[in-house]
C-alpha cells in the first residue's frame, strides 16, 4: 500500500514544508508501507498528543492542591476533584469504598457521565483492593484517586483516537490527512482531560460517521448516547433538520430522532426508576431547598445557573456593575438572563436556517453543525475552558486549514489560562489577574471563533472557496444528503449539487 503524503494546498503545510526540503516533487518515489498508513500516523499522533495531556495534569495528581496549586499551574481537572467531591470513592465511616452516583451522591451531570464516573470507581477499587486503609478511625492510605484519575484518563484517551479515527474517515479518501489538524491540536492537550468532553465528542463524531455511512437510525442512537453525556451532540439533529428538508430526506431525519429519543428514555429510565434517589436541590444549605431526584439535578442546575465563565453574560454584568437578574434567590432561576439566551440562541439558529435555504449550494452537513455548536457556545449562560473540544472535530471538517485554526486555539489556550488565574484573583485579591484582564482574553477568543464562523459562512455561499469541495465532491460526510438534489430551495438561483 502507498502511503498517501500530506496535502500541500495548505499554506500553512506549504510553509513549514520549506524547512524540510520543501513539498514532494511529480517524480519523488512514495515509498510503500504495509502499517504506516496515513489513518494510523494519526492515531499514534494522537496517542503522543494524549500522553502529553496527561504529563499536563500530572503535578496536579500527586500535589497538594494548596495556595491555589491546582490553578497557578493550569493543572487543574475535575477529574480528581470530583472523585472526592461526589463521593466515589464511599464512605469509611460506614465501611463502604464505593459511592454510586445519583444512589449515593447527586451528580451535576448527565447519566452516561455518572456511568463512566461508577464504571471508573470500580475498575479503581478493584485495582486498589485494600484501601483505604484506615487506622482508629482514621484513613493511612488512599491511593485510589489517582488511579481514578489515571483509568478515567485512560478512558478519554481512547475517546480522542474514536475522534480522530472518525474525521479520518469522514475527510473522505482525498483529505485524511485533516485528521491531523485532530490528531495534534494543542486544546487537547491543556483542556481534554478537564472533564468528560471527550467522551461526548467522539459519540458526535461516531454519529456522524454513522449518518456518512447512510445508517440514520445508528446516527440518531449515537447523538441520543451522546446529549445524555453533554447536551451538545443534539444540535446536530437541529442541523440535519433544515438540511434534510432542502433535499427531500426528511424520512432519514425521522429515523434519526428516533433513535436519539429511543436512546436517551434507554438510558435515563433505569436511572430514574431503580437507582435515583432524591436530595435537597441544590443542596442543604440553601433555604428554598426542595428535594430532587438525583437524575434530574443536571437540568435543574442549568435552569438556575446565572452568568458563569467564559458567557458574555458574565461581561455584561462586568460591565454594568450587576447581573441582569437582580437578588435571585437561591435555587430559583434567573428568568431574565435564561430568557435573553435562549433568545439569542433561537436567533442564530433561525439565521443559519436562513442560510442552509438561501445558500445557491446546499451546505455541508459539518459546516451547519459547526455554526450551531458555535453559536450555542458563544450565547450559552456559561463556557468552560473544555466546551473547545466540541468545535474540534467539526472546525477541521468545515474549514481544513492549519493557520486559521491554530490561531482560534491560540486563544482557546489563553482564555483557559486566564480562566485558572482569574481564579486566583478570586481566591486573593491580590495575585492572579482581574477581572477586566480575564475579560479580554475572553474577547480575544471571542473575536477569533467569530472569524473562524465568517470563513465558513464565507464558505456556505462561495462554495469556491470551500476547499473540501474544491476535491470535486459535495458532501463526504453528507451521507443520505451528499450529492442529493435539492427539493426545496429559496436561493435566488437554481442550485447547484456537485456530482
Amino acid at each position: 500500500m502507498t502511503t498517501q503524503a500530506p496535502p500541500g494546498d495548505d499554506p500553512f503545510v506549504a510553509g513549514l514544508s520549506r524547512y524540510a526540503g520543501g513539498l514532494r516533487g511529480r517524480y519523488a518515489r512514495a515509498g510503500s508501507s504495509r502499517w504506516w498508513t496515513p489513518v494510523r500516523i494519526v492515531l499514534v499522533l494522537t496517542v503522543l498528543t494524549s500522553l502529553a495531556g496527561f504529563l499536563q495534569k500530572a503535578p496536579c495528581r500527586t500535589q497538594q492542591w494548596t495556595n491555589d496549586y491546582q490553578y497557578t499551574r493550569v493543572c487543574y481537572t475535575d477529574v480528581f476533584a470530583l472523585y472526592y467531591a461526589e463521593g466515589l470513592g464511599g464512605d469509611t465511616a460506614t465501611g463502604s469504598r464505593l459511592g454510586v452516583p445519583y444512589r449515593d451522591h447527586p451528580v451535576e451531570y448527565p447519566v452516561v457521565i455518572g456511568g463512566l464516573m461508577w464504571t471508573a470507581a470500580e475498575i479503581t477499587n478493584l485495582l486498589h483492593p485494600d484501601e483505604p486503609k484506615v487506622v482508629n478511625g482514621q484513613v493511612v492510605a488512599d491511593n485510589r484517586g489517582r488511579t481514578f484519575f489515571d483509568v478515567t484518563v485512560l478512558m478519554l484517551a481512547l475517546c480522542a483516537l474514536l475522534i480522530t479515527w472518525s474525521v479520518a474517515r469522514l475527510a473522505g479518501a482525498q483529505r485524511v490527512w485533516d485528521a491531523a489538524m485532530v490528531a495534534l491540536a494543542p486544546i487537547v492537550v491543556l483542556d481534554g482531560f478537564i472533564n468528560w468532553d471527550l467522551a461526548a465528542v467522539a459519540l458526535t463524531c461516531l454519529a456522524l460517521l454513522a449518518w456518512s455511512r447512510h445508517r440514520p437510525l445508528l446516527a440518531g442512537v449515537l447523538i441520543g448516547l451522546g446529549t445524555a453525556t453533554k447536551l451538545y451532540p443534539v444540535l446536530v439533529l437541529v442541523a440535519l433538520l433544515p438540511l434534510c428538508a432542502r433535499a427531500g430526506r426528511l424520512r432519514a431525519f425521522g429515523l434519526s430522532v428516533a433513535g436519539a429519543a429511543g436512546a436517551i428514555v434507554a438510558v435515563y429510565v433505569p436511572v430514574a426508576l431503580w437507582l435515583s434517589r432524591s436530595y435537597p436541590f441544590p443542596d442543604a444549605t440553601c433555604a428554598n431547598s426542595h428535594s430532587l431526584p438525583a437524575w434530574r439535578f443536571f437540568f435543574s442546575l442549568s435552569q438556575t445557573r446565572g452568568e458563569d465563565w467564559g458567557s458574555p453574560w458574565l461581561a455584561l454584568r462586568y460591565l454594568r456593575g450587576h447581573a441582569l437578574d437582580r437578588n435571585v434567590p437561591c435555587g430559583t432561576s434567573p428568568l431574565l438572563l435564561n430568557l435573553v439566551s435562549a433568545t439569542c440562541f433561537v436567533g442564530i439558529v433561525a439565521m443559519v436556517y436562513a442560510l442552509v435555504m438561501l445558500a445557491r449550494t446546499r451546505p455541508r452537513l459539518p459546516q451547519i453543525a459547526f455554526l450551531l455548536v458555535a453559536g450555542f457556545i458563544l450565547v450559552n449562560k456559561v463556557d468552560s475552558p473544555q466546551y473547545c473540544l466540541w468545535l474540534l472535530p467539526l472546525a477541521v471538517l468545515s474549514r481544513p486549514r492549519w493557520g486559521p485554526l491554530l490561531v482560534w486555539q491560540a486563544t482557546e489556550l489563553l482564555l483557559t489560562v486566564a480562566n485558572f488565574y482569574a481564579l486566583v484573583h478570586l481566591d486573593h485579591g491580590s495575585t492572579g489577574i482581574p477581572d477586566g484582564v480575564y475579560q479580554t482574553a475572553f474577547l480575544i477568543r471571542d473575536v477569533a471563533l467569530l472569524w473562524i464562523v465568517g470563513l465558513v459562512v464565507r464558505d456556505v455561499l462561495a462554495p469556491r472557496h470551500d476547499v473540501v469541495r474544491a476535491g470535486g465532491v459535495d458532501d463526504p460526510a453528507g451521507g443520505p444528503l451528499d450529492g442529493a438534489p435539492d427539493r426545496l430551495s429559496l436561493a435566488p438561483m437554481p442550485a447547484y449539487a456537485t456530482p
